[in-house]
């Protein structure tokens, strides 16, 4: 029996790459000069260890091989490890190169260089963020993919990728997905939305497979009113009238080995070492809380380098807000928690809510005039229990659970009302402030099922 289980230690398990719960981790490397040949370095402590075969807790692994190879020829992959140097050098340098040769503004370029570093550090990232480029006629969209491409961790860039295709991907590549023009019809929307969150699968004809990894998505028009415009890093690129520096094929042999090379370094040696930021993030949205987070938990050991996607973030933060404070469902809220603070309200009936939606859109210059069906719908999405609470029609039992979901909700919408500070007589308002006092985010807050 025990030779037996000897023999079964001893068959290497094929891998792209694998980070261990002590720190190892095991990185894939492309021989130089030898497209279809490929080797593991593996990492203990920042240690990198080069010499065959790489093992682990008994273990034995070997370099992944895909059935025809087409895939494995498509990706980049570094063929060395560069030697240590700081975050700092690193991501001054990056910058550099994108600013020198693209002519960005200096937001675009910042949120370049952190989707960078974020697909690097992927694999022990909470989430795997998304890069959503808007491309006009006239900006740079080819070169910047093209620089992308040499810069990011295992970058495959695909054009018109559309929904049927995601099950045939190489996912088991860990690949970093450069998406040109894909489709983004609202079920694609969902499933690249999705695949920010590890352990995310999709259903193909071998099964089932991982989805989960880094996406940059660049496209001449972007959705609108999605989780996919939410929840990604946006920007836009801005069109050239000038010449911008040539870039040759050698110039990008050349660049792509040394930064492929550099970052594979970084990776190994901080993988270990990331941290979720300690910056204030609580002036976020949720979604746009996330990203910070994990955008600044890829640029390890330089607190103040961290620091610079939340200017980058916070107009992106402005534009959800200004969305939700104008957002029917957001309105509705608003209305019923006007009827909460005034107080005295024990039934509201949905007409009477609709009454006060129009008043509010009347105060803010807007004739709208919403029936009390369309109130009543969105009470439901919203989740409020409703019915009805007399021989008159149908409405809301204000009691105690329903005006603290009302409060609830509107924090995580960002409704107008609540922005500017808690209502000083509202019980339910003092309950919030008492929470956020001890150091809970608004966010933080509205997530809390137990409180509300």
């Amino acid at each position: 029996m025990a030779a037996r289980s000897r023999r079964e230690t001893d068959v290497a398990i094929q891998t792209a790459g694998e980070v261990f719960a002590d720190g190892t981790v095991i990185e894939i490397l492309r021989a130089p000069g030898s497209p279809e040949e490929f080797t593991l370095v593996r990492s203990q402590q920042g240690v990198s260890e080069l010499k065959p075969p790489v093992s682990h807790a008994g273990r034995v692994y070997e370099p992944i091989r895909m059935n025809g190879g087409a895939f494995l020829k498509a990706v980049r992959f570094p063929t060395r490890v560069a030697r240590p140097e700081s975050t700092n050098k690193l991501f001054t340098d990056v910058h550099a190169l994108l600013r020198r040769h693209l002519a960005q503004l200096e937001p675009c370029i910042t949120a370049m260089v952190f989707t960078i570093f974020a697909s690097w550090m992927s694999p022990v990232l909470p989430i795997a963020p998304i890069l959503l480029i808007f491309a006009p006629a006239g900006s740079p969209k080819n070169l910047v993919l093209q620089m992308l491409g040499m810069l990011c961790r295992r970058p495959l860039r695909l054009v018109g990728l559309r929904r049927g295709d995601v099950p045939r991907l190489p996912m088991p590549l860990q690949p970093t997905l450069l998406l040109d023009e894909p489709d983004l019809r609202p079920e694609m929307q969902t499933m690249l939305q999705s695949s920010t969150h590890p352990g995310t699968q999709i259903i193909s004809r071998r099964g089932i497979a991982e989805f989960y990894g880094p996406k940059i998505i660049c496209s001449r028009k972007l959705p609108q009113d999605t989780a996919l415009e939410t929840d990604s890093l946006r920007i836009t690129l801005i069109p050239l009238a000038g010449q911008l520096p040539p870039l040759d094929k050698r110039a990008e042999v050349e660049i792509a080995e040394e930064f492929q090379a550099r970052f594979l370094g970084y990776f190994l040696r901080n993988s270990s070492a990331v941290q979720i930021p300690s910056f204030d993030v609580s002036q976020f949205t949720l979604p746009v809380q996330d990203l910070a987070r994990a955008f600044g938990a890829a640029i390890v050991g330089d607190a103040e380098l961290q620091q610079k996607i939340l200017p980058v973030l916070s107009v992106q933060d402005e534009e959800i807000r200004a969305d939700r404070a104008s957002a029917f469902d957001s309105i509705v809220l608003e209305a019923g928690l006007s009827f909460i603070h005034q107080g005295g309200w024990t039934k509201l009936r949905i007409d009477k809510l609709a009454q006060e939606v129009s008043a509010i859109y009347r105060g803010r210059g807007f004739d709208e005039k919403p029936s009390a069906e369309s109130v009543g719908w969105a009470v439901k999405r919203l989740g409020i229990p409703s019915g009805r609470i007399n021989r008159s029609g149908n409405g809301l039992t204000l009691n105690v659970s329903t005006c603290r979901l009302i409060h609830k909700l509107a924090v995580s919408h960002g409704v107008c009302a609540m922005q500017g500070g808690f209502f000083s007589g509202c019980r339910y308002c003092r309950e919030l402030e008492a929470l956020i006092a001890p150091g809970k985010t608004r966010a933080e807050v509205a997530e809390d099922a137990e409180v509300f």
